[in-house]
This record gives C-alpha cells, structure tokens and sequence, in this order.
C-alpha cells in the first residue's frame, strides 16, 4: 500500500514565518533515508514564497513512513510534528515537539523508538523526550 508524503520549504512574504516539511522511510534495523520527491507532483505551500510537494511512497512490510512537520515562528522559535505511518497507511504514532521537547501525543509506545531515530538523524536540538514509559 502507499503513503502519501509531502516535502515543503516556504515562507510569508515578509519572511517572519517559514514552514519545512520533510519524509523520511525508517526500516526495522534502524535505517533511516530521506524520500525524494523531486519527481512528484506539486502541492499546495503554506506560504507564499517557496515551494511544495507530494509523492506517493511504496512502503516494505518492515519499513515506516516518517513526515515531520516544522514551523518557525518570529521570534525563532520551531514547534510542530513528527507522525509515523507503517507499510498499510494508517499513522501508528504521532509526537509534537515544542520548547525542545519531544512528546508523545498519540499512538503506542513501541514506535516511539522512531521519532528518535528520526531526531539524531536531522539533529534536530532536543532537551527531552517524554515518549511515555515503557512497563
């Protein structure tokens, strides 16, 4: 089955406000790729400078869709994102990252190993991770 990921780099007008989205595939042995879609159709920006676009993503039965979601405000500040989606299309697990923390807000704990994964990857700076806890 395939997922649909969107890749985005926009900003307002004025420049105060900018959004990226990026797609990554996460496999079951801790791999993590970025998804090109350069050949994909394009989509529709947040904001008015920039570009935007979504591709169609064919998924292995031991891989996962990763689509981070970030925005930066005006003073600097990022908050948004991260949802996994597994091999059927269906988001598994979603986590909001704001004040450089990391929390998990739906899904089951046992993804939450991803959205890590995902983090070291982009190093993206992180104070915390409050995944839940794991019994």
């Amino acid at each position: 089955m395939s997922v649909i990921l969107v890749e985005e780099l926009s900003k307002s007008r004025s420049g105060k406000h900018a959004v990226r989205k990026l797609a990554f595939i996460v496999s079951k042995d801790g791999g993590v790729r970025k998804v090109d879609c350069s050949n994909g159709e394009e989509g529709v920006k947040t904001y008015a400078k920039g570009w935007s676009r979504v591709c169609n993503v064919e998924l292995k039965e031991n891989e996962y869709a990763v689509q981070i979601h970030l925005v930066r405000n005006l003073y600097g500040h990022v908050k948004g994102y991260i949802e996994v989606y597994d091999h059927n299309g269906n988001m598994v697990f979603r986590a909001v990252y704001r004040k450089l923390k990391i929390r998990r807000s739906h899904g089951h704990l046992r993804y939450a190993w991803i959205v890590k994964r995902v983090a070291e990857e982009l190093k993206l700076p992180v104070k915390r991770y409050n995944l839940g806890v794991v019994v």
